[in-house]
Order: C-alpha cells, then structure tokens, then sequence
C-alpha cells in the first residue's frame, strides 16, 4: 500500500486495536458453543443468544446519529469500553444461563457503535484507493487472534469447561485495551452537524425519519440492502441449527467445534481479506455481492451433504470442508458488511449510512432465528441447510441484476450484459 503520514499513523493504530479487539471477536464465534455445552442451554435459549449479537444492532442507527452530530468520536470508544467490555470480568461470577445471557447483552449492544464509527474513521483518514486494502489487511491481524483464541480455549475447555469464566474476563481486558486504541484515533472529519445537543425528539425519531430518507433518497443503497437483508436472513436461521447439529448429531467436543467454527472457517478471511479487499476497491459492491452470496451457497450444501454420512468416521472433514469455504466467501463478506456503505454514501457522511446498514442486521434478527428454530423444530435441521441455500441464491440473482442495473444507468454494459439483465428483469419485475 502507499500510504500518506495519516494514513500510516491510522493504520499503526488500527493495527493495535485489531489485536487487542481479535479476543472479542473470537469470543463472539464461539459464545454459543459455551453456552450450550458449558451451561446446557437448550434450543430456545441457544436461538435468543445467537439473536443478542444482530438484534443489538437495531440501536445502530442512534449511534449514527450522535455520530453525525460529533466531530470527535473518541469518547463514543471509551464508553464502549466501560460500558461493553469490562462487564465481561463479571463471567468470573456467572452460574446459569440467565446471568451468561445479561453479560452477552451488554457486550453486544455497545458494540454495535463500533462499526460506524470505524467507517467515520476509514472515510475520514484513508483515500478510496486505499480504504479495502486497508482494512483487509486489519481483517486479517484479527482474523489471526481469533485462530489463537480459539485453539487455546477449545484445548483449556476440554480440560475444564468452567474455564470460560477466566477466559471471557481475560477477553474483557483485552477489548477495553482495544478500545482504547481507537480512541487514540484522531480523524478529520469534515462532514458532521455542527448542532452539539439534542433534543429527545431528535435523538429517538430522527434516526428513524433519516433511516426512511437516506432509503428514498439513494435507491441503489436501498436495493443493497434488500439484497443483504435477505443474505442476512439465510446466515441467520443456520445460526440456531449450528450448535445443535454439531453437539448433539455430530457429537463433537470444545476442541473439534472451536475447530470448525472458530478456526477453519477464519481461515478464508486470514489470507484472502487483503485480496478480498484489493479487488473491493476495484468493484462495484452489488457485482462483488454476488459473486460472494453465490459461493456461500456451498457452505449449507455441504452440511445437507455431510448428514448423510453421519456415524461414518469421516464425516467431520466434511464438516471441516464446509466451514472452510464459508471462511473463504466470509473473507470477502466481512469487506463487505463493513465498508460497502462508503461507496454509497459517496461524499455524506457515512455514520448514517452504516448505522442504518447495521441496524437492518438487527430487525432481521427480531425473526430469522426464530425461523431457522421453527423450520428445525417442525421440519428439521436438514431442512434449515436447504432454505439457507435457496435464500443465498436469491440474494446472489438480485445483487447480480442490481450490478447491471447500475451500469445499464451509465451505458457500461456489453451485449451479454445485457442479455441477463433482460433476462433477469422478466424473472424479478421488481426493482
């Protein structure tokens, strides 16, 4: 990368905090897998834990806001710290379930800052040629401390499973370090609001009434987002089916879970989100969705595959197989998911944009697990595997056609380009 003095200095400090946040990250992969073999959480409980972490996201959009608002968002990062990291050290008192899940409440809903205010930071401080680059290169420092993380506790698990307490307070101390190298991050930011107070009316229904504009306003965000939110919705029901198959039909301890989901399914983002993130920032965002939507189709395909060799000694590799290719089209998902809205937001400001994008990750939330629980319960977990494939594919078609829908606009499209998006227009009328 060539990078100015800014550039350089950000990226020093996004470096240390990749380091430092890679433990909570990690902690999110596998927070699920404790809480069911640790605390015998049963399928219910399983399904509202794995809703914290995308249902948090719904306050997104009013951290937006007061990040429009803020010229500084420093202290937006120590509040995370305080408020949604150091309560990690009291696991080292948790007994049941109830207590596990307040914890994990906490944790997630203060992290749902983080996200906007780490675009403000890339749109601020880094060029656009330099921006997915850039934070594959982060994804990939995290992406090494969530393998670490997740070998060593899956070993220390296996040994004894009441050590999850000592480890997530070790992860809180770890996350407020994190933070606090954010907020060492001076940015120039040039697009904000200059009001510094707001009212309760603007803070409670403004978020809500500039969610509804920028939607209007740029209708290409807005079919994005369509397209994600149904992505969104595939990778949520398989969230609930994933503890249970692997617990309780595969039989597999902390050491072969933390394996497949904590380790092999980060390897794709480890090596290839420095390249994910190259050719991002030579993309269109809707043409590297589909091509990302399409590839994650294999991942619930080959978990459909793999139950029906269960009892066979090698079952497990093609679980293991699964999990990689779906870190390898996450590598490119997690560029994505985090930096797409840049590209929209054009010269706004981004707080609102990633707000909103993250805030939809949480109303899908209000109901996909809850779908992916029902379709386990009333059909199976099979079942669950077949609708994840069907509904990537679908995300996959619409990205595709929103990619040349945009060129169609600025008369970029060759003349097999625009045999599918005639084609692709009679099978979605839709826009």
């Amino acid at each position: 990368m060539k990078l100015n003095r800014l550039e350089k200095q950000t990226f020093l400090l996004l470096l240390g905090a990749a380091i430092f946040n890679g433990f909570v990250t990690g902690s999110f992969q596998v927070q699920d897998i404790i809480a069911k073999k640790a605390l015998h959480a049963l399928d219910w409980q399983i399904t509202i834990l794995v809703m914290l972490w995308p249902v948090s996201n719904l306050i997104s959009i009013w951290w937006g806001k007061l990040l429009e608002h803020s010229q500084s968002i420093s202290r937006f990062f120590i509040l995370t710290a305080v408020m949604g990291r150091l309560p990690l050290l009291l696991m080292l008192f948790v007994s049941g379930f109830n207590q596990y899940l307040l914890i994990m409440a906490l944790l997630f809903s203060f992290n749902a800052l983080i996200s906007p205010a780490q675009n403000t930071i890339y749109q601020s401080n880094f060029q656009k040629k330099n921006r997915g680059l850039a934070f594959g290169y982060i994804a990939s420092v995290t992406t090494l401390i969530i393998l670490v993380f997740s070998f060593v506790s899956g070993r220390l698990l296996d040994m004894n499973e009441n050590w999850f307490r000592q480890i997530f307070g070790i992860v809180g101390i770890m996350g407020v370090i994190g933070a606090v190298f954010f907020a060492v991050i001076r940015i120039r930011k040039t697009r904000f609001h200059d009001k510094a107070f707001l009212s309760i009316r603007e803070l409670f229904i403004s978020p809500v009434r500039r969610s509804f504009e920028v939607l209007h306003k740029n209708r290409y965000f807005a079919y994005f987002e369509r397209n994600f939110f149904i992505y969104g919705i595939a990778y949520m029901i398989l969230l609930p089916a994933i503890p249970k198959y692997l617990v309780e039909y595969l039989k597999m301890d902390y050491s072969e879970t933390f394996l497949a989901k904590g380790i092999i399914s980060q390897v794709g983002i480890l090596l290839l989100a420095p390249l994910a993130g190259k050719i991002f920032d030579r993309k269109n965002p809707a043409y590297f969705s589909f091509l990302t939507y399409a590839s994650l189709t294999l991942y619930p395909v080959l978990l459909l595959l793999s139950s029906f060799f269960i009892g066979y000694a090698k079952v497990n590799y093609i679980v293991y197989f699964a999990f990689l290719l779906f870190g390898i089209s996450m590598s490119a998902i997690f560029i994505s998911w985090n930096i797409s809205s840049i590209f929209f937001a054009n010269e706004e400001d981004v707080s609102m944009y990633q707000g909103l994008h993250v805030t939809l990750t949480g109303l899908r939330a209000l109901f996909a697990p809850f779908l992916g629980y029902l379709i386990m319960r009333l059909l199976s977990v099979q079942a669950v595997f077949v609708f994840a494939a069907i509904l990537f594919l679908l995300a996959s078609a619409l990205s595709y056609k929103l990619y040349l829908h945009m060129m169609y606009e600025e008369m970029k499209l060759n003349s097999r380009e625009v045999k599918h998006f005639i084609y692709l227009r009679k099978i979605f009328p839709f826009n």
